[in-house]
């Protein structure tokens, strides 16, 4: 079936939801693509914008019965079926979206793109290159497809050409996103050759064109109100009020058997932990999921006063907490695309750790797995790399923010360590996981009350074509090693000017 223009066109009312998601008045927005699709409902556009909206609030559910209506409407309409596949990676349904572009005659060279990330980030790195070149062919003037194949060819060991791409596209004509990667791909070339003035170099130039958009130094600002706000927050809290929140908790939710959180900080050993611990058959790993930064912290706060204080975290009503809760576990159980069944739920996210009094607020009997490597290291690991433009990623473009960054986060952690009870808490060095790793998955799981299963021993076997949602996807499939221990003496001279700001931190955890 063929889709009429009319199932394609715009109109008014999906153009306020639109306006309404981009401005990032999400709950609006929602109930305006609802009542986009009451006034036509056979639109075809509105339905695949409808269901990326939901699956971005982690309404999965709901975005999967779009897709499902639109597929009854233009999945036979080749121009409509290869974004309706693509939708499918949008809402956490990553190998739904390689099935379904799999099957494709004709696919647009910008979804051809995206397939070939997928592929990359479910380790099927052949195929993954195939898919590029192929989109390379059909549009040899698209710089985007480059950055993807130049980093496919560094993955498998072909650096030279890989280093050729990336040189092509550090010309100035191009978007400096394009320039900005490319940079921080000849980065990570030229630390991997030894030459590291050069990759500090390469980084400083990827990091001034992001610098120099507006919005960075707009998501800049914003990152330090909210750690002053959230520092506030650190200075009041007293283990009393953490004890009265613990002995007022709602009882445990029956569908998992625990609520456990790995914190700490980017670049820590996160996502090898997440990952060696989701082996575990009676463990369940969300990894890096905003459900609750972006969605469940400001509905409590919201629901106790808004602002963000002990005050407002005391006055959240039992029934906003249940109601919350009851979300949490709906939305990180639709993302996962199967029940917790009664596992531990681990949800692994570094940008948490000056959040865990809403975390405590929302789950009482919540344990922590802080996940510890030396400061330093961690820093020259956060600036080597380039994340996606956010608040947090924004204060990681220099050594300064960076180092700022990392001193409030981590002393967060050492201020709420002190209210927890010992045995509700566990601090995981990566340079420990490295040296013994079963030992370190050990007391992982004890803190969390699990006993040890051999399945997590064979944890990479498990992950081989997963996708894996994390910057680090490509690190965790490789075997645990020991050279990004002490990386840090190389880039010491970048380092030095900020050290006093680190040297708290160095002693705190032992490393100096």
């Amino acid at each position: 079936m063929i889709v009429s223009a009319e199932q394609l066109s715009d109109f008014g009312a999906l153009q306020k939801a639109r306006a309404l998601w981009a401005k990032h008045d999400l709950d609006a927005a929602l109930q305006a693509f609802d009542a986009a699709l009451r006034e036509r409902p056979e639109n075809v556009r509105a339905l695949l914008e409808a269901a990326r909206a939901f699956g971005g609030r982690h309404e999965i559910l709901r975005a999967e019965q779009l897709l499902e209506e639109a597929t009854r409407l233009g999945g036979a309409d080749g121009r409509v079926s290869p974004v309706i596949a693509q939708s499918y990676a949008r809402i956490f349904r990553q190998q739904r979206a390689i099935e379904l572009l799999e099957r494709q005659e004709q696919v647009p060279p910008a979804i051809r793109a995206e397939l070939a990330v997928l592929y990359e980030q479910s380790g099927r790195l052949d195929d993954a290159l195939s898919a590029i070149e192929a989109c390379i062919r059909e549009a040899p003037g698209a710089p985007e497809p480059k950055l993807v194949r130049g980093r496919i060819l560094r993955r498998i060991g072909h650096f030279r050409d890989a280093e050729a791409t990336f040189a092509s596209l550090t010309k100035e004509d191009l978007d400096i996103r394009v320039q900005s990667e490319a940079w921080s791909e000849l980065c990570h070339i030229r630390d991997a050759e030894g030459d590291y003035e050069a990759a500090a170099k390469a980084i400083g130039r990827a990091h001034a064109l992001v610098l120099g958009l507006p919005q960075t130094g707009q998501l800049i600002a914003r990152a330090r109100a909210n750690n002053a706000a959230l520092g506030r927050l650190a200075e009041r809290l007293d283990r009393r009020t953490i004890e009265s929140w613990q002995r007022t908790a709602l009882a445990p939710d029956p569908r998992c058997s625990g609520i456990a959180h790995l914190i700490g900080f980017p670049r820590s050993g996160t996502t090898l932990l997440e990952r060696c611990l989701d082996a575990h058959p009676d463990l369940v790993a969300s990894p890096e999921r905003v459900v609750f930064s972006r969605d469940i912290f400001p509905r409590l706060c919201r629901a106790g006063g808004g602002a963000l204080t002990v005050e407002t975290l005391n006055a959240i009503p039992p029934e906003a907490i249940a109601r919350e809760r009851t979300r949490y576990i709906d939305y990180m159980a639709a993302a996962l695309g199967e029940p917790l069944s009664g596992r531990v739920h681990l949800d692994k996210n570094p940008n948490h750790t000056s959040l865990l009094p809403g975390l405590l607020r929302l789950f009482g009997d919540s344990r922590f797995i802080v996940a510890l490597r030396d400061p330093r290291d961690v820093i020259v690991s956060c600036i080597l790399r380039m994340f996606r433009l956010t608040e947090t990623s924004a204060m990681l473009l220099s050594w300064e923010t960076a180092c700022e960054m990392y001193r409030f986060e981590m002393e967060a952690w050492l201020r709420y360590r002190e209210l927890l009870d010992a045995d509700t808490w566990v601090e995981v060095r990566y340079e420990d996981v490295v040296a013994d790793f079963e030992r370190e998955a050990r007391r992982s799981l004890d803190a969390v009350g699990l006993s040890w299963d051999e399945a997590v021993r064979d944890y990479r076997s498990q992950i081989a074509n997963r996708h894996v949602n994390s910057p680090t996807h490509s690190e965790v499939r490789q075997p645990i090693h020991r050279d990004s221990i002490g990386r840090w003496r190389h880039y010491r001279q970048y380092l030095e000017p900020h050290m006093h700001r680190l040297k708290p931190m160095i002693k705190a955890f032992g490393y100096d």
